[in-house]
């Protein structure tokens, strides 16, 4: 039974990932270690030297990637608050600021958020000196989680078989469980095998954690291009960004 059920099953092996560009050479250093690595260093950005490599710690190239990726998935995660906290504020400033019986903090902009380039930061200086406050607590209680330092392999814990690995940018938080959501979505094949299988069961689940880690890298290099874009567009065009395309943030009629 159990050779049947290792036939009927497709492997884990992660496919492999294509170039950006087909004919450019894929860096011999991008390979394919992080999730969603598609050999995209054009300016040769890991390859050059300065006293920064020194300050991060990163002699070799596998260090620098580790540290780039770990500013490129923070840098992710930012962008994707806020893509979404650019437009809501705009949408939605007039109607609560009306309900709470407060002034309408956006007259100063043109009802467009304030930004580096719109300008009006200056009202939101506390809000920032805070937020900066809390990234850096963050940085400091996670200083040993870098490439080298971290605890990785096969361990127990509460008595079940537990993969540890390196992912850049992990903070110890998923309140959800979100990594693991498409791993615990087992075919009953699969399942069946997982429950006697304590190897292919960890293989699955890393398997559709690099998958989601994937999704998550991938949805904030789109959120970094729309922020930007988000920032050029009101500064040259003086219109929130609501307003210049209302059918991407407004319900259909």
């Amino acid at each position: 039974m159990l050779l049947l059920l290792h036939a009927s099953l497709p492997g884990l092996t992660t496919p492999p990932t294509k170039n950006w560009i087909p004919f450019l050479r894929r860096p011999l250093y991008l390979d394919e270690t992080y999730a969603a690595d598609v050999g995209f260093d054009p300016l040769k950005f890991v390859e050059r030297e300065g006293p920064w490599w020194e300050l991060a710690g990163a002699a070799t190239a596998h260090r620098r990637v580790a540290w780039m990726r770990e500013a490129e998935i923070k840098h992710s995660r930012i962008a994707m608050l806020a893509a979404a906290g650019w437009p809501l504020s705009e949408l939605y400033h007039g109607p609560l600021a009306g309900a709470a019986g407060l002034p309408f903090g956006l007259d100063p902009t043109q009802g467009r958020a304030p930004s580096l380039l719109n300008g009006n930061l200056a009202e939101s200086a506390p809000l920032l000196v805070l937020a900066v406050l809390f990234a850096s607590y963050l940085e400091c209680r996670t200083l040993d989680q870098v490439h080298g330092l971290t605890a990785t392999g096969r361990t127990l814990r509460a008595g079940q078989p537990v993969e540890l690995t390196y992912s850049p940018g992990d903070l110890g938080f998923d309140p959800l469980s979100l990594y693991d959501f498409w791993g615990r979505l087992m075919p009953p094949l699969v399942e069946a095998r997982a429950a006697v299988d304590d190897e292919y069961r960890l293989d699955w689940l890393v398997y559709h954690r690099r998958v989601m880690e994937a999704a998550e890298i991938k949805n904030g290099r789109l959120a970094m291009l729309a922020i930007t874009g988000f920032a050029f567009q009101e500064a040259l065009w003086g219109v929130p960004v609501v307003d210049q395309t209302p059918i991407l943030f407004t319900p259909l009629p």
